[in-house]
């Protein structure tokens, strides 16, 4: 097959998109294609730009200036790339440089859903609507547009009338933390559920301060161990005081990744209570130590859990559904073990790094052979 160049825009940090991408780039480099990978951020450890695998970054910490459009533009004049793969803040330049320039395939990987990123921005109505107008004239430069789950794609479809032929979809990915940590399984903290994400309206957290609170008289050990920092930890904070339950919910703060599979390993289950997901890596990422979860049905979380036989999925918004869940967990030994199981196997089948990166490294070289 005929060797490509593909441009991928993604960080290179430790989160688990960021290492996603490092490895489709790794894969594409293995198979003789040439990957140039922008980042932002501070700069890189210089490479070898005569190597198959290069990393430039952007001249702005986020690049949407016109400094970094001119730096795009040398850059593509310089290699000649078949394919470009955007992501978050990289999209504009990307898409609109790329199309100015011919380059043949050009990617938005779209990663959040709409109504996520109103509640994020908090922008009054008419400023919201006017990104909206911008960024459906940004998708029309694409040549393809990826979703994370069939949530997103749909909402994208919906929201920026990105047309379906353009539209595909590819799951998230997540190495399996088991092969490269050394985490314990069956150290299971007794009474212990684990709640993992930035402390935001969109993730609810505040549904499980409350399904708690239900709790305290029929469960009384039963605690919560919220991972994660964010704009509303003093709220909920002072919600768990209001409602008794300051010594049941523990607010631990941010950590590393390592922390944040030990601390699923070791629970009982992984809480997931968002009002909005467009797919939800903290879901996967229980499953692959073999923590059940307890999510909300909502966007794509409904397309990873299976009520019942990995997990179990309830009503946003709900905390009595919540609290029924993990009164269900905590009384039924024989239940968690069966589900964790479950998940641990459906991990392995749909989401774990190497299957996915190979189907979509295939799909890439298909598009920019075409």
């Amino acid at each position: 097959m005929k060797s490509h160049c593909y441009f991928i825009a993604t960080s290179w940090g430790d989160s688990p998109v960021s290492r996603h991408f490092q490895a489709l780039s790794r894969e594409l480099v293995e198979r003789g294609h040439r990957v140039i990978i922008l980042v932002d951020g501070q700069k890189q450890v210089a490479h070898d730009h005569k190597a198959n695998l290069v990393v430039h970054t952007w001249p702005s910490h986020r690049p949407v200036k016109f400094r970094d459009a001119r730096f795009f533009y040398k850059l593509v004049r310089r290699y000649r790339p078949d394919c470009l793969i955007a992501n978050f803040g990289a999209e504009n330049i990307m898409l609109l440089v790329g199309l100015s320039t011919r380059v043949p395939c050009r990617i938005a990987w779209y990663h959040t859903l709409s109504a996520a990123i109103d509640n994020d921005t908090e922008l009054p109505g008419w400023k919201a609507n006017l990104q909206r107008l911008r960024k459906r004239f940004i998708y029309r430069a694409a040549t393809h547009v990826v979703a994370n789950s069939g949530a997103a794609r749909e909402d994208v479809q919906r929201v920026f009338r990105v047309s379906e032929r353009k539209c595909h979809v590819f799951y998230n990915s997540l190495a399996d933390p088991l092969e490269d940590l050394d985490i314990r399984q069956d150290a299971k903290k007794q009474n212990r559920f684990i709640c993992v994400g930035r402390l935001h309206p969109t993730k609810g957290q505040d549904v499980v301060i409350r399904a708690i609170a239900l709790l305290k008289q029929v469960l009384p050990n039963a605690y919560v161990e919220f991972i994660g920092d964010g704009p509303c930890k003093p709220f909920y904070m002072q919600l768990a005081r209001e409602l008794g339950v300051e010594d049941r919910c523990i607010f631990v703060g941010a950590v590393n990744h390592h922390e944040v599979f030990t601390g699923m390993a070791s629970s009982i289950a992984t809480i997931v209570p968002s009002r909005s997901e467009a797919f939800g890596l903290v879901n996967i990422e229980s499953m692959a130590v073999g923590t059940p979860v307890i999510a909300s049905g909502v966007g794509g979380i409904v397309e990873i859990i299976r009520d019942g036989v990995d997990g179990f999925l309830v009503p946003p918004e709900n905390p009595g559904a919540l609290a029924e869940k993990v009164e269900m967990l905590l009384s039924d030994p024989e239940l968690r073990q069966t589900l964790g199981t479950n998940a641990r196997e459906r991990f392995l089948t749909q989401f774990e790094q190497s299957k996915i990166v190979r189907q979509q490294v295939e799909w890439l070289e298909s598009i920019a052979a075409y």
